[in-house]
């Protein structure tokens, strides 16, 4: 028997969503101890249902930056790195029961049980020579999807009561993507976000009743209209540093928790999230506790998960204060994405918008640092006992918001980050399980908790295959007896 690599990706935990848990150590062995003893569950999503409005409309302009053609003479130094923490959290010693007289068994993780990695999503910006191949490059390397910009209500509607072409586009480019390439986790991104740069957008010219009465309109159309369709939802983006009519019209203990309060009656399955910045590589983390506790906890207001955007400059990394902020933030019990990951090196493309004078950030790193860097995060990251998944925002250099940052090149070739990554997903934080003549009777592995499909030759001499899921407590062991049905 050996134990080698297969796709590493991921199924999310449903069960009954709760306001909020306990807080909770995550860090703790306990903790890890008391995790690996419970059971996991599994579950499905299910599918839609359906629900207008007015006001002014603005305009809107997309901006594509492109890469300078000058280099910086040197990249600056400076990234602090550390050893990733245990993973055993994700591991079990699991066990199947096996025919009479089967051989050639294996054994393949397909998806983890309690993580996933994924990626922003853009077909629109694709050009139509390219589309099949960047369709079938996002469902070969990714169990999950956040599309990157159409369900961002300045985009999804325009003009008021005008969203029905994109929503038709969400469901037949996106969700039905997702749905075809078997993803687990498909993320709407995002109800609301009130700092808008493309221009200005006529929900945010209302005044505060208008605002708050559209708000809430959008929130318990578009989740009914979706449900089981996205299986979470950024409910706020980026209200630490720009709250905007939150602030404006005094929301955070009215609209705000009632916001969370409507999207939990529309679709009680869905995990609801605040999505942010600078809550791990800067000083957001307590700002973002203290408006959980006050503003929706102390309304009995429910959210599940905490999204976090991880647009790293390469020289400010630093995982020492990454693990600490990880940790202050899973004392809330919640769980953790990271919703958006990208490395550069600066900020030298052209000042595109007006919140970044200096610039618009660009990727100088050279293909192994980008390699390294890119695999010890996401190493890190999986070590977290909070952490349930990692999302790229884009993977390629002809369709990410960063110019350089992919791990495509614009023609196609793979960067050695790409090589990395598959490496690091299907191999080391992977199982595959091979046996040619296992004995009859219950056979042990040390693997990765999650779906497995499995593929044995019974003693009549006919192959079987099937999915497995492994789990935590009675869950590590499964039958294959049924299997053989001659």
């Amino acid at each position: 028997m050996i134990v080698a690599g297969c796709l590493a990706s991921v199924g999310v935990e449903a069960g009954t969503l709760q306001a909020h848990s306990a807080a909770t150590n995550q860090s703790s062995t306990a903790a890890a101890t008391a995790e690996a003893e419970a059971e996991e569950p599994w579950s499905a999503y299910v599918v839609p249902a359906a629900a207008n409005m007015r006001g002014s409309t603005g305009s809107l302009q997309h901006h594509v930056p492109s890469i300078p053609a000058a280099r910086p003479a040197a990249l600056p130094q400076g990234p602090v790195t550390i050893e990733p923490g245990s993973i055993s959290h994700r591991q079990g010693q699991l066990a199947v029961r096996l025919p009479k007289g089967a051989r050639n068994l294996t054994l393949q993780l397909k998806r983890h049980a309690d993580f996933v990695f994924g990626t922003a999503y853009y077909p629109e910006k694709v050009a139509a020579a390219d589309l099949d191949w960047y369709k079938s490059m996002t469902a070969s390397m990714f169990q999950g999807l956040t599309p990157e910009t159409q369900f961002k209500w300045f985009y999804y509607e325009r003009v008021p009561g005008q969203y029905q072409q994109a929503k038709e586009g969400l469901d037949r480019d996106y969700i039905q993507f997702a749905q075809d390439a078997g993803f687990s986790l498909v993320r709407g991104h995002t109800l609301e976000w009130s700092k808008v740069d493309f221009g200005p957008f006529w929900a945010h010219q209302l005044n505060c009743s208008e605002y708050v009465a559209a708000l809430k309109h959008r929130v318990v159309r578009d989740v009914t209209l979706f449900k089981g369709k996205f299986q979470q939802y950024d409910v706020f983006n980026e209200i630490i540093e720009a709250p905007g009519l939150l602030d404006t019209c005094n929301l955070w203990d009215t609209a705000f928790p009632d916001i969370f309060k409507l999207a939990h009656e529309a679709d009680p399955e869905a995990q609801l999230c605040i999505n942010d910045l600078g809550l791990i590589e800067a000083g957001n983390a307590p700002k973002l506790i203290r408006i959980i506790k006050e503003h929706l906890w102390a309304h009995d207001a429910p959210i599940h998960c905490i999204g976090i955007q991880a647009h790293f400059e390469y020289a400010g990394i630093n995982m020492t204060h990454q693990q600490q902020q990880l940790d202050l933030l899973a004392t809330l019990g919640l769980d953790m994405f990271i919703t958006e990951f990208t490395l550069f090196t600066s900020w030298a493309g052209p000042p595109i918008l007006p919140d970044h004078p200096d610039g618009w950030p660009v990727s100088y790193l050279d293909e192994q640092t980008q390699a390294d860097m890119t695999t010890q995060l996401l190493k890190f990251w999986f070590s977290h006992l909070a952490v349930k998944g990692v999302f790229m925002w884009g993977w390629w250099d002809s369709n990410i918001w960063i110019p350089g940052a992919g791990i495509y090149t614009a023609d196609r070739r793979p960067k050695l980050a790409a090589a990395a990554v598959r490496q690091l997903l299907q191999e080391e934080l992977s199982t595959n399980v091979t046996a040619e003549a296992p004995a009859s009777g219950w056979m042990q592995f040390k693997g990765f908790y999650g779906e497995y499909a499995y593929s044995f030759v019974n003693q009549a001499g006919r192959q079987k295959t099937g999915v497995l899921h492994f789990g935590r407590g009675a869950a590590r062991r499964q039958s294959l007896l049924q299997a053989d049905t001659s």
